[in-house]
């Protein structure tokens, strides 16, 4: 009687497809059973607050990873092709994190087909624009805005910054553009780094009125956005060149007067392309500088500094670019009317007033 020898597997990239697909089948089991565990509510026997932390404690997982299960367990019950997509190693772990943040059992057949062959990267790209960004989150953002520095024993000035979305990509814009004329120092321990150290020094301590090339800060948008029609369900397009998720209100209020590179698209195709938008020419801004006093018109405020030109009807909305529909305004008054909903009416070129926002109800 012959006995039937087990065969070795001797290849290490054999084990390793072998030792993948048991982990994939093993990891789809546990997420299934955590479906179970909510529906029994086992997490409530053990005292514990919710499931994410009944499921850290109970495997020694933080609770950012425990809140990543819930999530995936959750989503796959509703969506079957993924969920065997992922069982049977076609989907990995890193890919099913974003996946199911944007999936739903309407676009489920679509992405199954093609999440498969996309990279991680890009499914974690269309996972953001699905997310929108609201208003909150910006005003949130804005409160926690902050520049320190600080002298180190070495006699090294240190800073610490951390800006909202649209100026902290103004910023780095500004530096890039200024660190592609510095050039490089081989004996930098970090040479890429130390660039854009030097580009800082000359953007702040270059002589007044010497300017470079300006940076050109891209945004990319949705045709729907400046007219204000963007759609209530995603994704939404209104962020940077390098993916920094703006407010539809943001991305209103840049476009009003700034040096900003548009991409507007349109069912996810260019449909227009412009270096400035709608930017006031030099002529007219100086009438209007003269005109408004070189201060902010917003009642009240006299800032004399980092002024931008309003429109008080957006060209968005059909508003034309002339003086009559121009007051300048400082940058944070400029924000509160785009973002925190307050108008200000009247002619501009006599009285305005301000009107505050309705509260929520």
């Amino acid at each position: 009687m012959e006995v039937a020898v087990p065969v070795r597997i001797t290849s290490p990239l054999e084990r390793m497809r072998r030792a993948h697909a048991e982990m994939a089948a093993a990891s789809a089991d546990f997420l299934e059973a955590i479906w179970d565990c909510d529906d029994q509510r086992l997490w409530r026997r053990d005292g514990a607050s919710s499931l994410t932390s009944w499921l850290a404690a109970r495997f020694d997982a933080t609770k950012s990873t425990a809140a990543e299960w819930v999530r995936a367990g959750h989503a796959l019950r509703e969506l079957p092709l993924l969920f065997t997509a992922y069982r049977s190693g076609r989907l990995s772990w890193d890919k099913l994190r974003p996946l199911v943040r944007f999936v739903t059992p309407e676009t489920e057949p679509l992405w199954a087909r093609r999440a498969p062959r996309l990279r991680p990267a890009t499914l974690w790209q269309e996972a953001e624009r699905h997310r929108r960004v609201r208003a909150k989150d910006e005003a949130d953002a804005r409160r926690q805005r902050f520049l320190s520095t600080w002298w180190d024993e070495d006699r090294m000035l240190c800073l610490s910054a951390a800006l909202p979305a649209e100026e902290g990509a103004a910023v780095e814009a500004a530096l890039s553009r200024r660190a592609e004329e510095v050039p490089p120092d081989p004996e930098a321990d970090a040479p890429g780094e130390a660039r854009m150290a030097d580009a800082l020094v000359e953007l702040v301590a270059s002589p007044a009125g010497h300017r470079g090339p300006d940076a050109v800060l891209v945004v990319h948008a949705d045709a729907a956005v400046l007219a204000g029609k963007e759609s209530q369900d995603g994704p939404w397009l209104a962020e940077t060149e390098g993916g920094q998720r703006l407010t539809a209100d943001a991305v209103r209020r840049l476009a009003c007067d700034a040096s900003i590179e548009w991409v507007l698209e349109s069912d996810g195709r260019p449909v227009g392309i412009g270096r400035h938008g709608r930017k006031v020419p030099g002529p007219l801004l100086r009438v209007l500088r003269h005109r408004d006093g070189g201060t902010c018109r917003f009642p009240g405020c006299e800032r004399t500094r980092w002024l931008n030109a309003h429109h008080l009807v957006h060209w968005g909305d059909g508003g034309p670019t002339n003086l009559d529909n121009l007051v300048t305004l400082c940058h944070f008054h400029h924000q509160l009317i785009h973002e925190g909903g307050w108008t200000i009416t009247g002619h501009p070129a006599h009285e305005l007033r301000s009107m505050t926002p309705r509260a929520p109800r």
